[in-house]
């Protein structure tokens, strides 16, 4: 009778577009929203921020699984979600920024079939570049995209 009331396991692909609808949310600043729904889109963008960094990284108790960090990682650049997080972290609580400093840095080094795929979205997005050169200017968001920038020039063709 318990199996009845369980939530279903969410696969990787699933809280990418859980995660990119969020930003979306957050992007559009939702101001026509109540204060309350808002705080309540925001704490479940911290939840699926943190989901996704421990599917990267694993936890305790387990190592991160090779096919579900290739799943997240293709999903993430096919739906253009690395560009969302970068442009929406201003907008982010504290720990949430750390999570998804964690994540973008985790996504530079993530292999799809013996390739870096986010060498291959940065050549094609390369006013991220900008973006993330322009976050020094705030000395809250400094250490957050000096990081992410830090592993994206790690690619021979972005640098």
């Amino acid at each position: 009778m318990k199996a009845l009331f369980k939530s279903k396991r969410k696969t990787p692909a699933d809280l990418v577009r859980q995660t990119h609808d969020l930003l979306l949310f957050v992007d559009r600043g939702g101001a026509d929203v109540k204060e309350s729904k808002r705080e309540e889109k925001m704490m479940k963008l911290g939840k699926r921020i943190q989901q996704l960094r421990q599917i990267l990284y694993g936890d305790s108790q387990s190592e991160p699984l090779s096919d579900a960090c290739v799943q997240l990682t293709q999903e993430f650049f096919r739906e253009d979600t690395l560009r969302l997080l970068i442009e929406c972290l201003p907008k982010l609580n504290l720990e949430t920024r750390k999570d998804a400093t964690q994540i973008v840095a985790n996504l530079q080094r993530q292999q799809v079939q013996c390739r870096l795929i986010a060498c291959d979205y940065l050549e094609k997005n390369l006013d991220l570049m900008d973006v993330l050169i322009a976050g020094y200017v705030n000395t809250d968001l400094a250490l957050h995209y000096g990081a992410m920038l830090r592993e994206c020039i790690r690619h021979q063709s972005i640098a």
